[in-house]
């Protein structure tokens, strides 16, 4: 699963873009969860295949992201 690594800004815009063209709403109303590096300064969110972004897009978070999931 890919993602797009941007500001917290841009990935919220996305998220409700797609929020918003897929019609979610009720028990699923947002698109995805945004993740946020441990540094505090990256984000990313779930790219969806039919919702391009100018951000960039990446094949998977990289280890550093989730360091608690890579021991």
């Amino acid at each position: 699963m890919s993602y797009y690594a941007g500001t917290k800004q841009e990935c919220e815009e996305y998220n409700t873009t797609v929020t918003s063209g897929e019609g979610y709403s009720g028990s699923t109303s947002r698109w995805g969860k945004i993740e946020e590096h441990q540094n505090g300064l990256e984000f990313a969110i779930i790219a969806h295949e039919n919702y391009p972004s100018t951000m960039v897009q990446i094949d998977a978070l990289p280890s550093d992201w989730r360091p608690e999931l890579n021991p």
